[in-house]
């Protein structure tokens, strides 16, 4: 319909969440994926469209990565939300279906709980908002120069003309699954559940410096605090922290 809203508008107004205070430990039923690093952007998607918006204006990004999004792209139109990074493209990151969503704790990660004062909610929530903002220019220097990212996406906002921020994350995830095809610069980022230890020690060694834990039953806090979202460090495996690099921001 002619009046029906611009999926480039709906984009164009969103402002993210931001994680909230609690440990990662009390946040209910948590879907765990890592921290992708570079910016949080939201992407309008048509069957032959895609723009990217950050706090409200359109990002000038390369052709190949918006041909990629449109050639991904399966629904009417849609608003996704998610990272431009670089980190997905290390060595196949990312590639290929999700993770197992459950696994038993193997009993040789006796550390994989114990609590890292770097962990502190309050020090990563207060945190989060101003190292995103610190890795903006730096992020969008690289794309001008011709830097190839890729993005990751983690959430479903909008699709075929319906709102979904009151939608429960878990299902907001499904939907997601459902409408874009993986490929070398368009990934949806795995997740788990807090149970998979392993996956979780493994993340942290292939460099994931963070992991975030969201409420499986939450719903979108657009430009406010999300409560039932915690970021947190990987845990520790049987021979201690990852090794592995700090992510690309």
């Amino acid at each position: 319909m002619a009046d029906d809203p611009d999926p480039r508008d709906i984009a164009a107004a969103w402002r993210p969440e931001r994680p909230g205070k609690r440990d990662a430990k009390d946040i209910p039923d948590a879907l765990v994926e890592p921290a992708w690093g570079g910016i949080r952007v939201a992407v309008s998607l048509t069957p032959d469209k895609a723009a990217v918006y950050r706090a409200g204006e359109e990002l000038d990004v390369l052709d190949t990565l918006l041909a990629a999004l449109v050639v991904a792209f399966d629904a009417v139109d849609a608003v996704v939300t998610g990272n431009l990074t670089t980190k997905a493209l290390e060595d196949g990151v990312g590639v290929g279906p999700a993770l197992t969503k459950v696994e038993r704790p193997p009993i040789l990660i006796p550390r994989a709980w114990r609590k890292n004062v770097k962990d502190d909610p309050y020090i990563q929530a207060r945190d989060f908002a101003s190292r995103e903002d610190a890795a903006a220019k730096p992020v969008q220097d690289a794309l001008a120069a011709g830097v190839t990212h890729a993005f990751v996406a983690t959430d479903l906002l909008w699709l075929d003309g319906m709102p979904l921020g009151q939608v429960p994350l878990q299902e907001r995830k499904r939907l997601l699954d459902g409408i874009l095809a993986p490929s070398e610069l368009v990934r949806v980022t795995p997740f788990v559940k807090r149970s998979a230890i392993l996956t979780l020690v493994t993340w942290g060694q292939l460099g994931f410096a963070e992991l975030s834990y969201r409420a499986a039953n939450s719903r979108y806090a657009a430009g406010s605090e999300q409560a039932d979202w915690a970021v947190s460090r990987p845990p520790e495996g049987p021979h201690g922290p990852a090794k592995g690099p700090v992510p690309a921001r």
